[in-house]
């Protein structure tokens, strides 16, 4: 099963937690959520559809981490949906990447 975490780290340098963190690091941080579902066909679960949010929280804009993370998913070729929101009770932005689903196969035996 693939590790979402090792490939982000590994993809943009950058550590990534997965949901959240108990207690807030230095900004900036990096958060990802991976839903997923489960199928296959006869009985075999060898699908597995992955539905990825990443969140990128920040205190000022930086161009360059934004390019690394999208040269990331470009060059997995993922389709993703961009969003950056102003979070006014944390004083701090966030960039959100909705990553369209991707699949992932699972070799069985």
């Amino acid at each position: 099963m693939m590790n979402i975490q090792e490939m982000l780290e590994k993809g943009t340098g950058f550590k990534w937690k997965e949901l959240r963190y108990l207690k807030a690091p230095a900004l900036p941080w990096f958060i990802y959520i991976d839903n997923t579902d489960v199928r296959g066909a006869d009985v075999l679960n060898n699908i597995i559809e992955h539905d990825l949010v990443l969140e990128y929280y920040y205190e000022e804009k930086n161009i360059q981490n934004e390019k690394i993370i999208e040269n990331f998913l470009n060059s997995e070729d993922f389709q993703y949906a961009k969003n950056t929101e102003w979070l006014e009770e944390e004083q701090l932005y966030v960039t959100i990447y909705e990553i369209n689903t991707f699949l992932e196969k699972i070799r069985k035996g």
